[in-house]
């Protein structure tokens, strides 16, 4: 009766952990979702919580990366509305997700958890590094330079800092607009991630560790 009670206790502890770290699990996923990671921080790591996979789905990052990307350069109210409306292409990327095959470890005392989490997307992950937005940009970059060599020429005579900004303004729009281009013409796309996760068991809550691409987790498996 004992070993019966003992097995029956051991079980009900690890049915309420695997339920709680299904439950972190679609929290962490719903705010990635949700366009805003103000409480991403309750359910990750900082290291997680600031690292490119989460920063990828919040527009406000990606709007704040571009715009310190202009330096002493400021935006024109032009540029501000064109970005804008690029970030929000961001705000809804992930379309659904869920989460499957949890799994248990304890070892020296400590608990950690992996759970995979499936997500459908709006437009592919990797849009903006892809090669044909690449040779888009440089074919962009080279047909700017060449037709406003005068102007550009011009400017410079005003000053370095009038002429960069005009430049800098010009290019944004421009590579802007090629990112948008090649979002509308994107896909929906599934992907498959590795998160892991550990016990607080002063807290006795679950969080988020780190993520993985799936096949790296799993060298087995096949695309």
């Amino acid at each position: 009766m004992a070993t019966l009670l003992s097995i029956s206790s051991l079980t009900g502890c690890s049915n309420q952990d695997k339920s709680a770290v299904q439950e972190t699990a679609n929290s962490f996923m719903a705010i990635l979702a949700s366009d805003s990671t103000e409480d991403i921080n309750k359910y990750a790591t900082s290291e997680v919580a600031n690292g490119g996979f989460v920063q990828l789905f919040n527009s406000d990052t990606l709007v704040n990366q571009i715009a310190d990307g202009a330096g002493v350069s400021e935006l024109t109210e032009e540029s501000k509305a064109e970005l804008d409306e690029f970030a929000s292409l961001f705000s809804n990327m992930i379309q659904s997700y869920s989460i499957s095959d949890t799994n248990l470890e304890k070892k020296d005392g400590t608990q950690t958890a992996t759970a995979v989490a499936t997500f459908k997307t709006s437009f592919a992950m990797d849009i903006l590094g892809s090669e044909s937005a690449s040779n888009k940009i440089n074919d962009a970059i080279t047909a700017y330079n060449t037709n406003n060599a005068e102007e550009i020429a011009a400017l410079y005579e005003e000053g370095t800092e009038v002429a960069e900004a005009k430049i800098y303004n010009d290019m944004l729009r421009i590579i802007l607009e090629i990112y948008e281009d090649e979002i509308a013409n994107s896909k929906e796309m599934t992907y498959a991630i590795v998160l892991d996760l550990e016990k607080n068991n002063e807290t006795d809550s679950w969080i988020v560790t780190g993520v993985s691409d799936y096949d790296s987790s799993n060298p087995g498996s096949e695309n």
